[in-house]
């Protein structure tokens, strides 16, 4: 027991042996200084720092640049910050007696929405390894959720203690009164009650400092915070330029290679025109995947504009079915449209769609063996989705690499990656470009039976063909996240 809580007993058992008239108004103020000591500030001061330690952690999710996927040690500090969270707000401050129970009461009928926030963060860390911009996308909300549930409760128990103090203030200048019979009694009662409030007032300037401390604090995460988020505009930036800068080459080294191949030059010895052939065909490849690199760094910048206008989505299907046709006949695979509905009318960027079909179809003639089929089938459902599949008979993917097939520069570590050539870029791309006209793109397969593909639109996105529809101008999609 601290001495200044012995002086106040010993205060207290004086006067009230010497009147009892006394002894509801030092009831009164006791309970009220002991209900403003500093327990709860210290705990609000420090479950506040950790969701703003955690807020940070969730704003930092950011895949790596060579591998694209979340590191171990970001997961790891996601999962301890979280828990460290999760045990503060398990473990409120003790409540020293039943003047303590209001406030105890007001503290956990708040925290019940600050749980909540941080459970549904909990609930979506399978997508760290899945989706981090939808993972980080979601738990920001979640923790923001939190620090706002927190803020509000910790003001309302701060009022109720501002009020316990005016309570106490106002049955001090009483008690004064009354002690002027007292002599002795109201002398060492006015000390013993100095001391008590002097304590008080040092914990009060402990909480300022403390506050000053955690605005700092705040300060450089949000300095930090802005920081990870310039650094991942650069990363895109790079990119972009990157592939600009490569762009011009290649046009020129395609451009020359398809003049000597069509003989403007001159009819070439037959191993030279392989040669040229094996140029032009490595020219296109490496092409296609400086636009892909670019378009991804332009989804991820936000800066991707959508030309959007209403056409036959079935149609477009069979369009990608027959640009894929001599692919198919070089790998040894049948393609083909699945019978379904007529036409199936949406609102979105043709040209970004159909890059969006094309990933998952060349996917599947690259891995499926040859004398294999490939179907294409695309419909409405009936609560008014969009849904095209592309399925296939081919090696198929481990269940335990699905969660990566999403992920730039990502791919299977089964025979899929031995198999077949590419960066890894296609199913990020084609799953970005859905999701930007509100869809998913959702993967199942068996390994040695067959894969599906699954590209859903939204209500939203369905049209009727045939009725003057105008299309929306072009939206940037920077502006409409």
């Amino acid at each position: 027991m601290s001495l200044g809580k012995v002086v106040w007993t010993l205060c207290f058992l004086l006067v009230l042996g010497s009147s009892p008239m006394l002894l509801h108004d030092l009831v009164a103020i006791e309970r009220s200084v002991r209900v403003t000591h500093g327990n709860g500030i210290w705990y609000d001061g420090r479950l506040a720092t950790a969701l703003l330690r955690l807020q940070l952690a969730i704003h930092s999710v950011v895949p790596d640049a060579a591998s694209g996927a979340i590191p171990a040690t970001a997961r790891n500090e996601m999962g301890l910050l979280l828990r460290d969270v999760l045990d503060q707000v398990d473990a409120p401050p003790g409540t020293g007696g039943s003047e303590w129970r209001p406030l105890v009461a007001d503290r956990e009928a708040g925290m019940v929405e600050v749980r909540r926030a941080l459970w549904g963060i909990d609930q979506v860390s399978r997508l760290l390894d899945v989706d981090p911009a939808a993972f980080r996308r979601i738990a920001d909300a979640r923790v923001e959720e939190a620090i706002v549930a927190h803020r509000r409760v910790s003001h309302a128990v701060m009022d109720r203690q501002n009020a316990l103090v005016g309570v106490m203030q106002g049955g001090v200048d009483a008690f004064r009164l009354e002690l002027l019979c007292y002599g002795v009694g109201f002398t060492v009662l006015l000390l013993s009650l100095g001391w008590l409030m002097r304590s008080h007032m040092l914990s009060e300037a402990g909480f300022r400092t403390s506050n000053r401390r955690l605005m700092d604090l705040r300060d450089d995460l949000t300095v930090a915070r802005d920081t990870a988020m310039r650094a991942g505009e650069t990363k895109s930036i790079l990119l972009s330029n990157v592939s600009h800068e490569l762009r011009t080459p290649l046009n020129a080294i395609l451009g020359f290679s398809e003049a000597l191949s069509s003989g403007i030059f001159g009819p070439l010895p037959v191993r030279q025109a392989e040669y040229v052939g094996d140029i032009h065909h490595a020219g296109q490849r490496l092409l296609a995947l400086v636009n892909d690199v670019l378009d991804l760094a332009k989804l991820q910048a936000g800066k991707l504009e959508l030309w959007e206008e209403v056409f036959d989505l079935k149609e477009l299907a069979a369009e990608v079915l027959r640009d894929a046709e001599e692919a198919a006949r070089a790998a040894g695979v049948t393609i083909g449209m699945e019978p379904g509905t007529g036409v199936v009318g949406v609102l979105g960027d043709r040209s970004r769609l159909r890059q969006a079909l094309e990933k998952p179809l060349s996917n599947a003639i690259k891995f499926t063996p040859g004398g294999g089929r490939i179907g294409v089938s695309v419909g409405r459902l009936p609560d008014g989705r969009t849904r095209v599949t592309v399925t296939d008979t081919g090696i198929g993917v481990p269940a335990e690499d699905l969660g990566r097939v999403f992920l730039a520069f990502e791919q299977s570590d089964s025979q899929r990656a031995r198999r077949g050539q590419g960066t890894g870029l296609g199913l990020p791309l084609a799953r970005q470009l859905v999701e930007r006209h509100g869809g998913v793109i959702t993967m199942s397969s068996e390994p040695g039976v067959g894969t599906a593909v699954v590209v859903e639109l939204p209500p939203s996105r369905a049209m009727p063909m045939g009725v003057g529809v105008d299309p929306p101008p072009a939206r940037n999609l920077a502006s409409s996240r």
